[in-house]
């Protein structure tokens, strides 16, 4: 039996970067198509990769809250990502391809980025892959408009020894470490159905989460008055049985910060 040949579509991101590592230490080829290494996967042809056996569809025009609730962006993400849809799911069609699509518990949210995961379910669906929608995936990533909630706290904690959080950290996120959320799509690859729920069904608030980093770190958390936006979907098909965890939300927090203190040093004078 041959080794396994994987186009990763979007791997230099945050969970593409983690599935090519385990791919490789699993003894699998990989194959990285992504913008940030030049591939503009909305008008790009990938007629040369017609043999390739497993399809990974991860990209999309993604971020934070900060990015995705921004109006100025809103054009762009249901133009993208429409154009990325018809580019690769129709690829996958023409060539037959087995796949995973990454979708989201946001999908059907009232806003471009919601609607457009939505619209990829249901193609995808259409086309017979699986689709597997992931609550908040956390690792490091360097802080822009497009990072998300854990790293920026990290890395403000680090700069400002403080944290100020610009809500009442009431609102709650479940929440996932990288390595354990690519661990299971792999998993999930080889498992029966199609609709999938990755998530380990924990709610947390954002102010337990900045109190868990300031605590490592011994500083101080300062709260804002208005409550923040959250948006409380239960997940579906919750196969915890079969879905494992190692990390906890400390572990990652812990994991995160190694990779923030380097980062960081680069402002402090």
């Amino acid at each position: 039996m041959g080794t396994t040949s994987n186009l990763i579509l979007g791997g230099s991101g945050l969970v593409g970067k983690e599935l090519q590592k385990q791919l490789r230490q699993d003894g699998e080829q990989v194959i990285n198509l992504d913008i940030k290494e030049g591939i503009d996967l909305r008008t790009y042809s990938m007629e040369e990769y017609a043999d390739i056996d497993y399809v990974w569809f991860l990209a999309w025009d993604s971020g934070g809250a900060k990015y995705l609730t921004n109006e100025k962006n809103f054009l762009n993400i249901y133009k993208n990502n429409v154009q990325l849809c018809n580019t690769i799911f129709s690829f996958i069609e023409k060539y037959n391809k087995p796949f995973l699509f990454t979708s989201s518990q946001l999908a059907a949210s009232d806003n471009p980025y919601g609607l457009t995961k939505l619209f990829g379910e249901k193609w995808g669906t259409l086309l017979g892959g699986k689709i597997v929608r992931m609550w908040n995936v956390y690792g490091w990533e360097e802080p822009d408009e497009r990072s998300h909630v854990i790293p920026d706290l990290v890395i403000q904690a680090l700069i400002n020894k403080k944290i100020e959080l610009m809500t009442s950290g009431e609102e709650r996120r479940q929440f996932i470490f990288v390595e354990d959320c690519v661990k299971n799509l792999i998993r999930i690859r080889k498992m029966d159905g199609i609709n999938f729920s990755l998530t380990n069904g924990k709610w947390m608030k954002i102010k337990e989460v900045a109190t868990a980093i300031a605590s490592h770190l011994k500083i101080e958390i300062q709260l804002g008055k208005e409550r923040g936006y959250e948006n409380l979907i239960e997940p579906d098909n919750l196969l915890l049985k079969q879905f494992t965890f190692q990390y906890s939300l400390q572990d990652g927090i812990n994991e995160i910060i190694k990779s923030a203190n380097a980062f960081s040093k680069q402002y402090k004078t």
